[in-house]
């Protein structure tokens, strides 16, 4: 039983902490971004610096810019 309490109060504390992430994403101005390949989506994707969002995909030329291509 006392595990079951802890694992339940973990996917409370989780789940609290994505709606406190994906408030402070929706907030932020996404002004400055790095370009990473996405190893879950197996593709190169344009990240928010400030809070990590993905933010969309890269041109071609910001793929050669940041050595992609």
């Amino acid at each position: 039983m006392e595990k079951e309490k802890k694992v339940g109060d973990i996917k409370t504390e989780i789940k609290s902490l994505k709606k406190n992430m994906e408030i402070i994403q929706d907030g932020c101005e996404h002004n400055k971004f790095t370009i990473k390949f996405d190893s879950d989506s197996k593709s190169v994707r344009k990240i928010c610096k400030d809070c990590e969002k993905v933010i969309g995909y890269p041109t071609e030329q910001e793929l050669k810019d940041n050595n992609f291509l």
